[in-house]
């Protein structure tokens, strides 16, 4: 997959929250929202 350029729209994905709960990036659109991943301790990454 390419990077996206700035102001692209992302595909949407859903993953799970640190409370268990399934989140959507498509629950977050209309509102600015700011997706950061980062790589798990330990992994050289």
């Amino acid at each position: 997959m390419a990077a996206l350029q700035p102001g692209t729209a992302a595909p949407d994905f859903s993953l799970a929250s640190h409370t268990g709960a399934t989140l959507t990036l498509a629950s977050f659109r209309g509102r600015r929202t700011v997706v950061t991943f980062l790589p798990f301790a330990f992994t050289g990454g």
